[in-house]
């Protein structure tokens, strides 16, 4: 089995090709980035990367081209709902522009390969449920550039599986942590503040900002495992929540990881509202994966807020010494 992954680089993307390295999948890579230097220890020479840009419609058919994968994990992606409040057009460019390259591709060149596509949970937006977890039926209201962005991209690829016969798969993680993340997301950013006050970086006293703010929080890997899940088992044209199917507040990360600092700090209310581009709870119903791709969740959030905290506690002791 031969697979693509766009956007390798990234996050999910390391974790990713882990995963199927691990299933003996032979793994090429494509992003924007002529340095590939995975915080994973990916066994790099098992890799083939190609550092080449989704917005090169000529350079993506070439590759695939080349490639010919049986499968193409579609990652790659501007992942900041903020950011793209400043950046709209860029945003596009990428997330809606690097998909349709990638579906053309696949269908000027009649590959027979699963394709699945990246979404998002938050192109929920401001949906309205009456309470209730937001299943796929739900509506669609994405409030940000960066969820309209992905909601096209969603229509694009399902056009492309109806009219064209592309064997699209679509999936809509929520949000997901791990050790690796990077900053610009609530729990890297409170890990990392929490080891600079163990190192004496930083004041004891950790500011949170909405703290009643409610999060359907998943580890990574068990993203990952929903990829590869969805790809292998799941309906052309048809769409899965990767969530938890649960709510945390802010503040139980915040207090979680207090208690596994090595030293006390205090715990403050920020008097900083939400972030622009920064949604309410938006918490998914799992139940359609559970049953068609037989995926759930399976680590704790305990143990991933650990490992995030050990990872900024690692990338604090390499810098200070």
């Amino acid at each position: 089995m031969r697979a693509l992954i766009t956007g390798i680089t990234g996050f999910a993307g390391n974790y990713l090709a882990q995963l199927l390295l691990k299933e003996s999948v032979e793994v090429h890579g494509m992003a924007n980035d002529p340095l590939f230097e995975p915080f994973l220890d990916l066994g790099a020479r098992s890799i083939c990367y190609f550092p080449t840009d989704i917005c090169d419609l000529a350079g993506v058919r070439n590759l695939l081209s080349e490639i010919k994968p049986d499968w193409v994990f579609h990652l790659a992606a501007r992942t900041s709902p903020s950011k793209s409040l400043e950046e709209p057009l860029e945003t596009f460019n990428v997330n809606w522009g690097g998909t349709l390259n990638l579906l053309e591709a696949i269908r000027t060149l009649k590959l027979p390969c699963r394709f699945l596509l990246v979404s998002s949970g938050q192109i929920y937006g401001r949906s309205q449920t009456g309470g209730h977890t937001l299943a796929e039926v739900a509506p669609l209201h994405p409030a940000t550039p960066y969820a309209v962005s992905k909601a096209a991209s969603e229509l694009l690829a399902s056009q492309y599986a109806y009219a064209y016969g592309v064997l699209v798969v679509r999936v809509r993680p929520f949000n997901h942590t791990g050790p690796g993340q990077g900053e610009g997301f609530v729990c890297p950013d409170m890990a990392r503040k929490v080891a600079e006050i163990e190192c004496g970086l930083r004041p004891p006293s950790l500011q949170v900002r909405n703290p009643d703010a409610l999060l359907d929080l998943t580890d990574v890997r068990d993203i990952v495992e929903g990829y590869v899940a969805a790809i292998q088992k799941g309906l052309r044209g048809e769409v899965y929540n990767l969530c938890s199917g649960r709510g945390i507040p802010v503040s139980f990360v915040a207090r979680h990881l207090a208690s596994l600092s090595k030293r006390g700090f205090s715990l403050e209310d920020s008097l900083a509202g939400s972030a622009a581009g920064e949604e309410g709870a938006l918490i998914g119903d799992n139940s359609r994966a559970e049953r068609e791709l037989g995926w759930r969740p399976r680590y704790p959030v305990e143990q991933t807020l650990r490992e995030v905290l050990d990872y900024w506690r690692g990338i604090m002791a390499s810098q200070i010494t």
